[in-house]
């Protein structure tokens, strides 16, 4: 009777370790490049989200400017009260670590989170480098001996979509302008759906002097920001109007 008994908790105590060992691994840390390759598999992710956007109905975060291709992470309405304010601003251009099940969608891979233990902010980029007004007010707005120096590049609107995932200043005359009451859009070619836009939430409607479709329409302007793709053409997000410049 005790040899059985000893066997039976011998027998537990094997089996609680095994599934403690099958069940409590850490998740693997990848490559965020490699995402597509573990479908199916609880991971972990170290990158630094390079572009955001917020549909209103999901946030995503992407690794890559070619969200279409590359690991994005996706947050639901319906968990924003989770997370901190505006995600999609919140963890733009922040090194970041991630855990969760690699999901293809379209062919690409995705991970969903639902939690903000899911992810943790590890680093952000060196000063100078950030896109944010804190950031443009700490040079004193667009100064032209900075662009000359190199430290800033300046284009034109029509090389943005070279540009990708790259702080630049982009100059251009907005000859088109709409604002849907959610966002609006600058546009610098009458063909929209093409060419290079800047883009204002409604959220940060309330910094500009004037709303910012009426202040930019037919003017030279000069826009300093991280160029994003966004279904198939090249955008920025500006936050405030420290980071346009009027040129006449």
């Amino acid at each position: 009777m005790k040899k059985a008994a000893l066997f039976g908790l011998w027998s537990f105590l094997f089996l609680a370790a095994f599934f403690s060992a099958l069940f409590c691994q850490p998740q693997k840390l990848i490559d965020w490049k490699e995402a597509g390759s573990y479908a199916g598999q609880e991971v972990a992710v170290a990158g630094e989200i390079v572009s955001s956007f917020n549909s209103g109905r999901a946030c995503f975060l992407n690794f890559h400017p070619d969200y279409q291709q590359y690991l994005s992470l996706v947050i639901f309405a319906s968990d924003f009260p989770k997370f901190p304010p505006q995600p999609e601003k919140y963890y733009l251009n922040r090194k970041v670590r991630v855990k969760g099940r690699i999901l293809l969608y379209r062919g690409h891979p995705e991970i969903i989170l639902n939690s903000p233990d899911q992810i943790e902010v590890t680093g952000e980029l060196p000063r100078g480098e950030r896109e944010g007004p804190e950031e443009v007010a700490e040079k004193d707005g667009f100064l032209s001996s900075e662009i000359e120096s190199g430290k800033i590049k300046e284009i034109s609107w029509e090389e943005a979509a070279l540009y990708y995932g790259q702080t630049v200043r982009v100059r251009g005359r907005v000859v088109a302008a709409n604002n849907t009451g959610k966002v609006c859009f600058l546009n610098f070619h009458r063909n929209w759906r093409r060419y290079f836009t800047v883009v204002i939430f409604a959220s940060d409607f309330h910094r500009f002097p004037q709303p910012p479709e009426k202040l930019y329409l037919n003017r030279e302007i000069r826009v300093f920001g991280r160029v994003r793709e966004y279904q198939g053409k090249p955008e920025m997000i500006v936050s405030g109007p420290e980071q346009i410049q009027i040129i006449h």
